[in-house]
């Protein structure tokens, strides 16, 4: 199945940032045998994660729940280097039919993520969900200004899949052929504004994503490949940069800068804050050799860019635990 096969579909709904938000996405529902057993007779499960671990497995061992949590902080750590907060919570409500039907995600309790599950999600469902990931890089931010919805959202919807490929969890074409696909939504209309001035799902999510896919490229660009948009999140996000601070943000941009060396964040939002910046996705495909074939993509290694490309979605050791 398409990584966001069903995404553009569930955010035509308002949405708001994680920090207190109501944010229901779909997760891909693979045509797999349901199971129903796997949440038992109980409505609700809570899990504490300490570090990203575990810290008290529920008294009934549900395998491909504790799995599907393992994956996600998997990614999340193959990103960031370890998972953004010390302690957080995950709620996990039992829904009817099947799939990760909604997400949300508090801080001002403590990191509280709270989800949605049917009671007839399958192995298959809870392999290829992008949901529980794109919650825990929400940790990994501070809080913004409204207006800043769009790096809230974009981060979290260019950093999964890019932190699942890191994680071998998806394939490097997989994740290209999707932005190809994707990344066009983000492209200001005729009518719009700045990214600080925009409602749309469209551009709050995927409009967002741009800015973080062309800061990644640009980064790299200036920095050699020796630095890119991950040192720049991590560095905000060790300064203490996490859902439970509220940051304005500039702040939050000069200090990914000060990481990289570079002030390509803070120049990027100058223009895309303010005013709608076009950008010729036919160009960066092709310097960095992607070249969409279905539903995946062929990757050019001969491409201006290629090593660029290589370096954003490479698997990488996961560190030890």
């Amino acid at each position: 199945m398409p990584l966001f096969t069903l995404r553009q579909a569930a955010l035509l709904a308002p949405c708001l940032v994680a920090a207190c938000a109501n944010i229901g996405l779909n997760a891909p529902h693979p045509g797999a045998a349901p199971d129903p057993s796997w949440f038992g007779a109980q409505r609700r499960i809570e899990l504490q994660l300490d570090d990203g671990a575990l810290a008290s497995p529920p008294e009934h061992s549900f395998p491909q729940l504790l799995a599907w949590i393992a994956r996600a902080t998997g990614a999340i750590r193959a990103y960031y280097g370890h998972f953004p907060v010390q302690h957080a919570r995950i709620t996990i409500e039992r829904v009817h039919g099947s799939g990760v039907q909604w997400a949300r995600t508090f801080a001002y309790s403590g990191a509280h993520v709270r989800l949605g599950v049917g009671r007839e999600t399958t192995s298959k469902q809870f392999e290829s969900d992008w949901i529980l990931i794109h919650e825990f890089v929400h940790l990994a931010l501070p809080q913004l200004a409204d207006q800043h919805d769009w790096l809230q959202e974009g981060a979290a919807t260019y950093v999964e899949p890019v932190a699942r490929a890191r994680a071998g969890q998806l394939s490097a074409e997989r994740v290209w052929a999707e932005f190809v696909r994707q990344m066009p939504n983000g492209l200001p209309g005729p009518k719009d504004r700045g990214l600080d001035y925009t409602s749309s799902w469209a551009r709050i999510y995927w409009g967002g994503a741009l800015f973080c896919l062309v800061a990644d490229v640009e980064i790299r660009k200036r920095s050699d490949n020796r630095f890119g948009l991950r040192d720049a999140l991590r560095a905000i996000l060790e300064e203490g940069g996490t859902l439970d601070h509220r940051w304005k943000i500039r702040e939050a941009l000069r200090s990914g800068d000060r990481a990289t060396g570079v002030a390509v964040l803070s120049e990027l939002y100058d223009q895309w804050g303010a005013a709608p910046m076009q950008v010729d996705l036919a160009a960066l495909w092709r310097d960095l050799g992607v070249e969409h074939n279905g539903l995946r993509a062929a990757l050019n290694d001969e491409a201006p860019l290629a090593a660029i490309r290589r370096a954003i979605t490479e698997q990488e050791a996961l560190p030890v635990q």
